[in-house]
């Protein structure tokens, strides 16, 4: 990770200025776990809406931040792009990250080994990562260029270990993960929220529900 992020300052992608951290153009700030585990309690108490807000508020921050690092990157190679796309995320500070395997615009699945912010929750019976999975999927939809949302499978919070997610587009959602998909997301509240995000970076929203008809190759990591 380290020689990575010595890649990042020397190239300029990620910049510390006076009162500034800028990431290929797009101002950053820390933020401490400890609040955004209060956000997720306030959110919890008030329902299902407003875990999907939450949510949301990380799918924003996932397809922002990476449609920007994915510009800057200009690799033809959807796979190095990927890999690029991980390394940043491993980088941020929710835990590290293993990828099993993904199919380029259908899915991904991956773990976030001992992701430190589930672990504030540990032991417990539910899940909490809602604004992680969001952060994942959005980056997910900018990388894939296609519209996804994510659910998570295992948490952290339950077995102390790690996270496993998928990023899925969501026609194969509805298709393959129907239980998954009505526990933990409400995709007619998200889907134009979503497209109006997409719409506002300047990319096509038509073109993120053009879903591949045919299986698209499987790479195991």
């Amino acid at each position: 990770m380290y020689g990575f992020l010595t890649k990042l300052l020397l190239s300029k992608k990620l910049k510390f200025t006076d009162g500034e951290i800028i990431f290929v153009g797009e101002n950053l700030t820390l933020f401490p776990l400890k609040t955004m585990k209060m956000m997720t309690e306030d959110a919890e108490k008030k329902g299902k809406r407003a875990i999907q807000q939450l949510y949301f508020y990380g799918w924003h921050f996932g397809y922002t931040f990476t449609l920007a690092y994915k510009k800057s990157l200009k690799l033809k190679n959807f796979e190095d792009t990927y890999k690029s796309i991980m390394d940043v995320a491993a980088m941020i500070g929710y835990g590290d990250y293993k990828t099993f395997e993904f199919r380029r615009q259908m899915y991904s699945k991956y773990e976030n080994i001992k992701n430190p912010f589930a672990l504030l929750f540990y032991p417990s019976e539910k899940k909490h990562c809602h604004f992680i999975r969001g952060a994942n999927a959005g980056g997910g939809a900018a990388l894939h260029a296609i519209l996804m949302n994510g659910i998570e499978l295992k948490c952290a919070s339950q077995n102390g270990k790690g996270c496993v997610f998928m990023n899925v587009n969501n026609k194969i959602l509805k298709e393959e993960f129907p239980k998954e998909t009505k526990e933990q997301l409400d995709l007619e509240w998200l889907r134009p929220k979503q497209l109006e995000l997409i719409k506002e970076c300047g990319e096509d929203p038509k073109a993120y529900e053009r879903y591949p008809k045919k299986t698209t190759k499987r790479v195991v990591m």
